[in-house]
């Protein structure tokens, strides 16, 4: 494995690493939702996990596209 492979498999690993305990917590909002029912506390829930999964997804995706990209060689450059 190359260099970016290394750098790449990094990037999935940190997003499993975070992802993972934000998978264990919807399921505890999914608890949530049978005692609370659909109330604005559920939703807020549900919409601060939803948005935290999505930032991290994207910022893999910028990070994957700077190593695609070789960025980070060219910083290193300079």
């Amino acid at each position: 494995m190359d260099a970016r492979g290394k750098k790449k498999a990094g990037v999935w690993l940190s997003v499993l690493a975070v992802l993972l305990p934000l998978a264990l917590q919807a399921a505890g909002v999914l608890l949530a939702w049978k005692r609370w029912g659909l109330t604005p506390l559920f939703w807020g829930f549900a919409l601060v996990l939803l948005a935290a999964a999505v930032l991290v997804m994207a910022a893999a995706l910028v990070r994957i596209r700077e190593i695609n990209g070789g960025e980070e060689d060219d910083l290193s450059q300079y």
